[in-house]
């Protein structure tokens, strides 16, 4: 009959469109519709081939058509957009029950059990297309029409099928054709799917053309911008340049540059791939190195990256736009090296300023080391041992012994005398005040600080710290203190990294240290880091042999100062000063001899006033309830009893296991050079 011919041609079409649809539907992950419009085609193919065997295959026939209308609000949803499964399974659960009821003949003798899975199958269905085109209508604002024509025929479809079983052929339809509204359905839904797909195909034909059109636009703007864009993937082959990029990079010498990386200096390679051919980077900015013939040029980068496609790496692209910035980076760097210039120079400028202060002071000060005395000749060979030694020196002594000039006779005779020599009084400045000045501070480390400071430590480096009135020093302060004299590095206030310095430190006090470690007013570690050098300067009641030569030293200076002319002191005047205790020491000596050269107006000195009786009260007050009366012999003397009396002990012998080096606990050369020094001899 033609009519089994027809279905065998429907069948050649269904099949044939429904295995291309399947294997698009394998291939495209991220949509199923062609995948369940393959299926409901394949059944289709099915349906009509077995139409054309009529009832000989009941069972297949019944499940292909079952299948073929389980299938279709599947494909519909999916062909919609629309997400939520909660209809179609419905459909195939009603239709899975309904191929139950049917092949298993379960019926009752009062209703059929089939027609109602298959009505509400019918319905359901109806129902879920009308939302899936709301859905598609809502989100895209357009309607298919096509989609729209397939859930109007599938509702005739339906009323006729509910009409001829209930009130038998009403209509002529089944009896003046040889097929029916169902053997139609399959080949509308199928026409209605190619109709869609020619649709989309003049779609995308129209928006190939208007992108061409766009895209030949966006070259000829780019091409008369001054700014570079180049294209490339993401193994950095060249896709696209503009005339600017060509002119500048693509000459004749690079004209095989067909890679963008062929074109990056080689300093810049690493950080270029790094950061724009990085996957995980979609967009950036990067400075970075081309090569330009024989010559280099700085180009500021920005970069996005566009998928093309979801599944494949190969068809990312990166585009790149570039600025030449090569004259900005030469100034910014000559800049740079300028500033760091200035800096160096600025710090130099401050060390010399305040080493010139120093000198300054001590020589206006007319201040400098005058003596002869055993005393003060013992405290010169023990400075002359720590000055080139590169250990903390700890000076003890009065007030008024100088202390400072000693300080600076030892920075002068060490390796770092053409260094810095800083002095800082650590009683002077305030306790909240002392660590920002010792350790500097960052910009914006507290409220005022709007500019960085670099702290004495830094400004002492390679030279000498003097840290006067030690025992002042906060106890929490003292830690920092103690790192910067174990590690040789200091941190400034708000700073998150240290500084690492090579700055001597010698500090002078004139309070017993180890009184105040007993007390927990000093901590012991920074005690014991600080002593490794002690030196007592010994009070000028103690040096009797050296104020004559003061005072001549005094009276010259205060002399040229004043423009005064004395030239003598009386013998019973120099009697009576070199016999005065001098509980102010070299200081108090100082003024007296100041005041006396401002009031005396001839040749002679003359006090201004008479020395204070109480002075030598005072000093007798000091001595320790443990004193043993008045001592002949000086610290020298002393010294050299106890190396003669440990030479005798070792029979002469000095250095080795048991030799006098070794009990003295110094380094034989030392006590070689003590004994030199002491007029020692074996």
């Amino acid at each position: 009959m033609l009519s089994d011919y027809i279905f065998i041609f429907f069948a050649g079409i269904a099949i044939t469109t429904g295995i291309s649809y399947l294997w698009l539907g394998i291939v495209k992950h991220n949509s199923k519709s062609p995948l369940f419009f393959g299926l409901f085609a394949i059944f289709s193919g099915a349906y009509f081939i077995l139409r054309t065997l009529d009832i000989k295959h009941f069972e297949l026939f019944l499940f292909v058509a079952v299948g073929m209308f389980v299938l279709f609000p599947w494909y519909f949803n999916y062909e919609c957009n629309y997400r939520k499964k909660t209809l179609p399974w419905t459909v195939t659960a009603l239709g899975v029950l309904y191929y139950i009821t049917v092949q298993f003949h379960i019926r009752f003798d009062w209703f059929r059990l089939e027609y109602i899975f298959s009505y509400s199958a019918y319905a359901v269905t109806i129902y879920c297309c009308y939302v899936a085109l709301k859905h598609l209508y809502n989100t895209t604002n357009k309607l298919q029409l096509p989609l729209l024509l397939a859930t109007i025929y599938y509702t005739i479809f339906v009323l006729e099928e509910i009409a001829y079983n209930y009130f038998g052929a009403i209509l002529p339809w089944r009896q003046l054709f040889s097929f029916t509204y169902l053997d139609l359905f399959p080949v509308f839904i199928i026409g209605t799917q190619l109709v869609i797909l020619v649709s989309h195909d003049l779609e995308k034909s129209k928006l190939e053309k208007s992108i061409k059109f766009y895209k030949n636009n966006l070259n000829r703007i780019l091409d008369q911008t001054n700014t570079m864009v180049v294209s490339v993937n993401l193994n950095g082959e060249i896709l696209y340049t503009n005339t600017f990029f060509k002119n500048l990079f693509l000459t004749h010498n690079t004209q095989k540059a067909t890679n963008l990386k062929m074109l990056i200096s080689s300093g810049a390679i690493n950080t270029f791939e790094t950061q724009v051919f990085n996957e995980e980077n979609i967009t950036g900015n990067i400075i970075s190195k081309f090569k330009q013939n024989n010559k280099e040029m700085s180009i500021a980068w920005s970069f996005v990256k566009v998928k093309a496609s979801h599944t494949s790496k190969a068809n990312s692209y990166i585009y790149l736009f570039g600025h030449d910035i090569t004259a900005l980076a030469e100034t910014e760097e000559s800049l740079r090296i300028a500033n760091r210039d200035l800096e160096i120079l600025k710090n130099k400028l401050q060390q010399e300023n305040i080493q010139l202060k120093n000198e300054s002071a001590l020589y206006h000060d007319s201040n400098t080391l005058i003596g002869k005395s055993p005393n003060f000749n013992y405290v010169i060979n023990r400075i002359d041992d720590a000055a080139p030694l590169n250990v903390p020196v700890l000076l003890e002594g009065e007030t008024g012994v100088g202390k400072e000039l000693f300080a600076n006779e030892i920075h002068k005779k060490s390796l770092r005398h053409g260094q810095p020599f800083v002095k800082v009084n650590c009683a002077a400045i305030p306790k909240d005040l002392l660590e920002s000045e010792l350790f500097g501070y960052e910009k914006g480390a507290f409220t005022g600080a709007d500019k960085l400071k670099r702290g004495l430590f830094e400004l002492a480096d390679k030279g000498t710290l003097f840290l006067d009135e030690f025992g002042e020093l906060p106890l929490s302060l003292q830690p920092k203190l103690l790192r910067a004299l174990q590690e040789g590095e200091i941190q400034r206030l708000g700073a998150e990294k240290g500084i690492t310095i090579d700055t001597r430190i010698i500090a002078a006090t004139n309070v017993s240290l180890a009184t105040m470690v007993q007390s927990g007013e000093f901590r012991s570690d920074l005690y014991y880091r600080i002593n490794v050098f002690p030196i007592t300067i010994p009070p000028l009641r103690n040096r009797a042999t050296d104020i004559p030569l003061l005072i001549q030293f005094f009276i010259a200076a205060f002399n040229n100062k004043y423009n005064r002319h004395v030239k003598e002191v009386s013998q019973n005047l120099m009697d009576d000063l070199t016999n005065h205790k001098w509980p102010g020491n070299v200081r108090q000596l100082k003024n007296v001899i100041e005041r006396a050269v401002i009031t005396t107006n001839g040749p002679v000195l003359k006090l201004a006033e008479a020395l204070p009786a109480n002075d030598n009260l005072n000093i007798e007050g000091r001595k320790s309830p443990k004193s043993i009366g008045k001592l002949s012999l000086t610290l020298a003397d002393y010294e050299r009893n106890y190396i003669v009396k440990v030479l005798e002990q070792c029979n002469g012998q000095i250095s080795g296991k048991n030799g006098a080096a070794s009990i003295l606990d110094l380094p034989a050369s030392t006590l070689r050079s003590k004994m030199k020094k002491l007029n020692i001899s074996r």
